[in-house]
């Protein structure tokens, strides 16, 4: 099974990130940047960055 998971919280997570990957390409940005940005804002206790001005 593809991107097969056992349990919601994995399909949402899937879902998500799918949803990330997707917007970035019609935005014409880096899905790996912009997970990176939001990850560093989150390990560093800050505010999430507007990602899809990067």
């Amino acid at each position: 099974i593809s991107f097969g998971t056992t349990s919601d919280a994995g399909d949402k997570f899937r879902s998500r990130i799918h949803t990330l990957i997707e917007t970035c390409k019609k935005r014409g940005l880096s899905a790996m940047s912009v997970l990176s940005e939001i990850i560093t804002s989150i390990v560093e206790k800050k505010p999430y960055p507007n990602v899809f001005d990067l």
